[in-house]
Parts: structure tokens; sequence; C-alpha cells
């Protein structure tokens, strides 16, 4: 099977946490290169397998790789070759080739704190295709039957926190049950590789008391300023599945339309008030409205 090293390429970027863009070959005109259905996958990190024809048209694809990955939305692009395009290869006048360009990538959501906050929105999390990871230091709420399909990190906070190195570009809600977690957490997050979306929860005082601390500790004005607290959209969430409901939508609304999305449909205070009680509440048992 001629694509068989691209699919296994696609399992083995999965595998890694790896983002890449896999292209393939939809329609070709008069003399190309390559041939219809041919694939071609190529990682951030510069793997590649396969090809879509080699010379310009490969090269079109490594040009589009950052701006898909970024998006993660799918595209095409079209070329019209000629001898001019590539003369080392030999293209013949008049080819022209389509190429469906489509984003491998793995968005990882962190969750700091295993209260029910995080017990609602993980498995809505990972239904949305994020890959989630949990971090607690208390077993009776972390553990694989509440969480189910999630790496678990159970440890002390401060331990914990520094020995794990999150993924590139990752998702982190912090939403554990008190303010000094909260602060490592939020801190943790910020100096992780290009955060995507760091959300804390907790009523507008706390937050500011946690942001000014970091600043205090030289951390950028303008990533503290991305910081999406209250956490979620504002869109009337009372019980803890609405909440995390409203933590999902924000998580969407910046993984598809980029990071200043959102930014005038936040939680207003008394809502993340409730919020903050029920991250903090002792039992593992979820609450119902």
């Amino acid at each position: 099977m001629r694509n068989a090293e691209v699919y296994e390429g696609i399992a083995e970027l999965r595998r890694d946490g790896v983002p890449g863009v896999l292209a393939t070959v939809t329609a070709i005109r008069g003399s190309s290169p390559g041939a219809l259905g041919a694939k071609m996958l190529i990682a951030r990190d510069g793997r590649t397998w396969g090809t879509v024809g080699g010379g310009c048209v490969d090269g079109q694809v490594y040009a589009e790789l950052e701006r898909v990955i970024a998006s993660e939305k799918p595209t095409t692009f079209v070329l019209d070759l000629t001898e001019d395009d590539d003369p080392e290869q030999g293209l013949i006048c008049g080819g022209r080739v389509e190429v469906f360009l489509e984003p491998i990538v793995t968005t990882k959501l962190y969750i700091c704190g295993s209260g029910h906050i995080a017990h609602a929105l993980a498995p809505l999390a990972q239904k949305l295709d994020f890959e989630v990871t949990v971090m607690d230091d208390r077993a009776q709420f972390l553990n694989a039957e509440r969480y189910p399909g999630c790496e678990l990190l159970l440890g002390e906070f401060e331990e914990l926190l520094s020995q794990t190195k999150a993924a590139a570009h990752a998702f982190f809600a912090v939403v554990t049950r008190g303010h000094r977690y909260d602060q490592e957490c939020l801190e943790w997050a910020l100096a992780q590789d290009s955060p995507r979306y760091v959300g804390l929860v907790g009523s507008r005082k706390k937050i500011h008391t946690i942001v000014q601390r970091a600043a205090e500790k030289g951390f950028d004005p303008a990533q503290l300023e991305g910081i999406r607290s209250p956490i979620g959209l504002d869109i009337g969430s009372v019980t803890v599945d609405e909440i995390a409901v409203s933590i999902a939508a924000e998580l969407i609304a910046v993984r598809r339309r980029g990071p200043t999305s959102s930014r005038d449909l936040r939680n207003p205070g008394e809502l993340d008030e409730r919020a903050q009680k029920l991250a903090r509440a002792p039992s593992p048992t979820r609450v119902k409205s």
C-alpha cells in the first residue's frame, strides 16, 4: 500500500504529541509530478513521510505548514506548473495540481485540580479532541475511575509542577481548591512553551491578587493580560456542568478563532465565585442541579 508509511507516521505524531500536516493530491490536470491520491506527511520537527510530487509541490506544503497547524483548519492550494517553476525536476508546461492539507494536531489540555469542575470538564474536552492531563495531590479525587482516558499526575503540587514540562502550545485550566495551589499552577502554566490558553477560576478579588503576585515575580504583563479570568464564557452558568460547558466553549473559541477571541464574553465574577466554591467542595460526588 503506497501510503502505508504516511499512516504509520500519523500514528507516530499522535503518540509523540507533535503537530504536522497531511497533504493529499486531490486533482491533476495535464502533466504533473506525483499521482492522484498521493500523500505526504510533514511534522513540525522536520520529519517527513511520502511525497506529493517533489520539487515545488512538496515545497509548497512546507510553506503552508505553520499556517495550517496554527489555524487547525484544512485548506487547499493549487499550483500551475511550468519548467520555470522547478527546472531541476523537468516539469512539463501546462501541469496543474490541487493539494488538500489537513492539520494533524494533538491538542493538550492540562487541568490543575480534580474537583467538581475538573470532573465535568475532562470528558467534555475529550469529546472535543483534547488530550487531557489532570493534576492534583488527592488520590481520592484523582483516579482512573473518575478520569477514564486521562493522563493523571498525582503528587504534591510544588514537587509535581517542578518535575512536569507541558507540551508546547497547550491549554491550561487552573481550577484547584485553594489560592496557594492556584498561584503555583498559574505560574507554572505561564512558564510553559507558548501556552495557547490559560484560564483561572475564582472571584475577581482573588484573581487580582494572584495575577499581581505573578507580576511582581517578573511575568510578562502582556502574558498576564491574556489570562482568561474569570474562566469561561458568559452563558449564564449556574451548575457545575454548565460551568464546564462555558469553559469548553471558551477552549473552542480560542482553538478555532485565536487567542484574542471571546474577550467580551467572559463570565461575570458572581458566577465564578460559585465555581470556586464548587471546585473546593470536599465530596468527590458530582453536584447536580
